[in-house]
């Protein structure tokens, strides 16, 4: 990531990997003390009683041709249990799909829907102490992931959302997010297809709190992207319908994530990943339990394979995002100074806004769907 000319090497593209179909390293478990151990022994004896697929509801990206080294133990574990995935664009998407009548036994939004789908009584919490790898893991993003004392969410991988651009082509006139609609460029940006958009804007406007914009706020919000809309080509919900727009050169400015900075690496381009001013917004994903999954020591057991220290190595050396495993730690150390990874807070403020719960989140959706609509 370039982060202010910050830049770490990469040996693989994310894509490069997402073509490695069948890789799948082992993984160790990490023994923990008699009582973990005797969790760990209680775990593969209930799992092993449950049958079928472990139904997964998961971003692209993730799934057997791609992320497999992420739950390689699972998978050597329970042979006969394998993963299947359905792909969600975004948390609406998911929650559109789950109430449409899907029954994933697991599903991976981020840490701006934890609280709603907690509340939403379509989840359970988990029991950590089926999670061997577990104690590995940050408690700062461990305590965001609960509610009301229960464990809701695992934390598993971490990024930014920023601006990523093409150094040869543009001038940034100061590092803002306002980049994301500079009139110079016209034709040549993207936006990300989702209330977020309205966030950053109000990021941008001074806004004291952008999770909690009021009814002006977020009229200021809505009518400032619906000046800028006629400048972006491109308004996207499919990672990759974004990496091949940049790539072709169609776009030059986009807001992105850290793996697409790999990616336009890996393809020569001049890039820099900007860290914004007003600051990057900062995310965390977060597996959570469907409630009354027939599945639910398997559904443990490939968390607990996502957890480990292994798997966690592999996310931050090939995708270029932060793990929540803490032991984990990337082979490079400009990424290790890029992540924060040495700053268990490096997640939020002063380095970045933590993204948060919308309470008011069917208003941004319908100011989001108007800005579209102009």
């Amino acid at each position: 990531m370039d982060v202010e000319g910050e830049p770490f090497d990469r040996r693989l593209s994310r894509r490069e990997m997402l073509r490695l179909a069948g890789f799948a390293a082992g993984v160790t478990v990490v023994a923990g003390p008699a009582a973990a151990c005797g969790a760990a022994a209680k775990k593969v004896s209930s799992s092993t009683k449950e049958t079928g697929q472990l139904h997964v509801l998961d971003w692209a990206g993730y799934e057997n041709d791609g992320g497999q080294p992420m739950f390689a133990a699972y998978v050597h574990a329970h042979p006969q249990n394998k993963p299947q995935f359905t792909y969600m664009t975004n948390e609406a998407d998911a929650l559109a799909k789950i109430r449409a009548g899907l029954k994933p036994d697991l599903f991976r939004p981020y840490i701006g829907w934890v609280e709603y789908f907690a509340k939403s009584g379509l989840v359970q919490p988990w029991d950590p102490s089926l999670i061997s790898n577990f104690k590995h893991l940050n408690q700062f993003m461990v305590k965001a992931g609960q509610y009301q004392g229960k464990q809701y969410g695992i934390p598993d991988d971490w990024g930014f959302d920023a601006i990523l651009y093409r150094s040869d082509k543009v001038t940034p006139k100061s590092q803002s997010w306002d980049l994301l609609w500079d009139d110079r460029y016209a034709g040549k940006i993207a936006w990300f297809d989702d209330i977020e958009m309205l966030e950053i804007a109000g990021l941008y406007l001074g806004f004291p709190n952008t999770w909690e914009q009021t009814d002006d706020q977020l009229n200021q919000s809505k009518q400032l992207l619906i000046s800028k809309k006629h400048l972006a080509k491109v308004i996207w919900s499919s990672e990759t319908t974004l990496d091949q727009a940049f790539a072709a050169g169609d776009i030059w400015i986009a807001y992105a994530w850290p793996a697409d900075w790999v990616y336009m690496k890996a393809k020569k381009l001049d890039v820099t990943y900007m860290r914004p001013k007003e600051l990057p917004i900062a995310w965390v994903g977060y597996f959570m339990l469907l409630k009354d999954t027939p599945r639910f020591n398997l559904a443990h057991a490939y968390v607990d394979a996502w957890s480990s220290t292994k798997s966690a190595k592999w996310l931050e050396d090939n995708y270029a995002y932060g793990h929540a495993n803490t032991v984990a730690r990337p082979a490079s150390a400009d990424t290790l100074k890029a992540l924060l990874l040495n700053n268990p807070k490096g997640i939020v403020e002063p380095n970045a806004h933590l993204d948060r719960d919308i309470p008011r989140r069917a208003q941004y959706e319908k100011a989001w769907e108007e800005v579209k609509a102009a």
